[in-house]
């Protein structure tokens, strides 16, 4: 399944973050509730398991989901890190509605 996100296309929601290959990647959280999806943060890592797995915002995740957590990648391999950056930041200023802060430091919305 493909879902879109503002102009990129993540691949699934996966349930299992284990189904999830640990390579650079862009992910979002979602939570499906009666068939729809909320967007609840998006990341992005060169260990993308591993970052979901010990997600920082782990605590305003549980706080705003509504139904089942779950996870969209978008595979993002051949871009740099940096690059990666400015996709969770062009997801973030046009999604204004993530309720889950880049850092942590910051105040939910």
């Amino acid at each position: 399944m493909i879902m879109p996100v503002v102009d990129f296309a993540f691949v699934d929601p996966f349930r299992w973050v284990e189904k999830i290959e640990d390579n650079p990647r862009v992910f979002v959280v979602v939570s499906e509730f009666v068939d729809e999806y909320y967007l609840l943060d998006v990341d992005y890592s060169d260990e993308v398991r591993k970052a979901i797995q010990n997600h920082e915002r782990r605590n305003c995740l549980e706080k705003h989901r509504r139904g089942r957590k779950k996870f969209a990648v978008f595979y993002t391999a051949d871009i740099t890190a940096e690059e990666r950056e400015k996709l969770e930041e062009k997801i973030r200023r046009e999604c204004d509605t993530i309720p889950c802060p880049a850092h942590p430091t910051e105040a939910p919305r």
